[in-house]
């Protein structure tokens, strides 16, 4: 089968678009072409191979305004018209309503990935008394829209709800990693970077929203404690100021402490965790999507048998951490909680150890890819 993803905000080698699903489908045999923005890193490709996969890319330009979003709907439309694919899968509203209009035109099919608790997202735009109706509204949208799709894939059973009384298939596939062994070979610059001093990460799109103000009030206190200490973000500061950032960094005297570090190739990412004694969530809460949140970033950290701090009101993520036992669930508003747990595990490395150990025994048996994207594959197939 010829499948046709189809992105507005996804780049090329998104997380789960690219490494997970396109290089999944395309291991399964079907031809696979991903319409996206170019990737920071896949600039001149139009090809990516890993393995047994393949896939080919169309590039679309970077979306920086809300009407770059509307625009980019009508080149996908375009775009998307000419790979003449049986199956276009979508990852975001835009995106959906782009694949719709294609299946509108042709009668091909059409597949929708819920990975971010939309009606949620939609309603910050909006003051916050009217937040709710814009979230009930966005949900029956959503459900017209999703009756006109040929299958709903759901990153985590708590969206199941919205699609209650839908004929629409739906498969349940989370935000696991790939399971492959833990990463031993750490490069000198990491290993710069960490050294030998204790270190925690924060890896992934940063900002207020998930949790910088606390971060950096946490790391004064730790630091009070553990002088050495040192804290590593890894990836984009999108939420919020980030030159104003770097100033309250600057002017708590923690440039050497708190460390915002350039993105860095998926590849790359194990070897930060891996050098590394501590993996940070700290969502805020606020948001439902931040209540139902299922985070590459729990799963990363976990195959690197690295333990996590994570929000204690986040319902998915509690859920895991409680199962397996691989960190500790904090009250993230707190700067005092977040600097307890953080000395908590770097001055007790053997509870440290054993949570990783924790962590890296539910990857293995059961949080990874190679299992849950049988589900996705298959449910593929039965629309063939």
């Amino acid at each position: 089968m010829k499948i046709c993803i189809l992105n507005v905000l996804h780049d090329a080698l998104d997380k789960r678009m690219y490494h997970k699903i396109a290089r999944s489908l395309s291991a399964a045999g079907h031809e696979i072409v991903s319409i996206a923005p170019p990737a920071a890193f896949a600039a001149g490709r139009n090809q990516a191979e890993s393995g047994e996969t393949s896939v080919r890319f169309v590039f679309t330009p970077a979306v920086h305004s809300f009407f770059g979003r509307l625009l980019t709907v009508l080149r996908l439309i375009r775009l998307g018209l000419r790979e003449k694919a049986t199956l276009y899968i979508a990852p975001e509203p835009e995106s959906w309503v782009a694949a719709l209009l294609i299946k509108a035109a042709t009668g091909r099919k059409v597949a929708f990935d819920m990975h971010e608790y939309v009606p949620g997202e939609f309603a910050k735009f909006f003051p916050s008394f009217l937040r709710p109706p814009m979230e009930k509204t966005t949900c029956r949208i959503m459900r017209l829209m999703g009756r006109a799709s040929d299958l709903i894939i759901l990153t985590r059973r708590s969206f199941e709800p919205l699609w209650s009384g839908i004929r629409t298939p739906r498969v349940v596939v989370i935000n696991s990693n790939w399971l492959q062994p833990a990463c031993t070979a750490v490069p000198d610059a990491v290993r710069k970077i960490a050294g030998e001093r204790p270190t925690v990460l924060h890896q992934g799109i940063f900002g207020e929203i998930r949790g910088s103000l606390q971060l950096l009030e946490a790391m004064k206190l730790v630091k009070e404690v553990l002088p050495e200490v040192r804290c590593l973000v890894l990836g984009r500061y999108v939420y919020g100021d980030e030159s104003a950032y770097r100033q309250k960094i600057k002017e708590s005297g923690l440039e050497d402490t708190l460390l915002l570090l350039d993105e860095v190739p998926f590849e790359e990412v194990p070897a930060y965790i891996s050098a590394v004694q501590v993996g940070l969530i700290l969502f805020q809460p606020g948001l439902r999507n931040h209540e139902l949140a299922m985070p590459h970033k729990l799963f990363d950290y976990m195959r690197e048998g690295v333990p996590v701090i994570a929000p204690d009101f986040a319902v998915e993520v509690a859920h895991i951490v409680k199962e397996t036992q691989c960190g500790l669930l904090v009250d993230v508003t707190s700067p005092d909680a977040i600097a307890d747990a953080v000395i908590r595990l770097l001055t007790n490395p053997d509870e440290a150890q054993r949570f990783g150990r924790h962590g890296r025994e539910a990857v293995e048996s059961k949080y990874n890819w190679q299992k849950d994207s049988a589900a996705l594959v298959d449910a593929i197939a039965a629309l063939e």
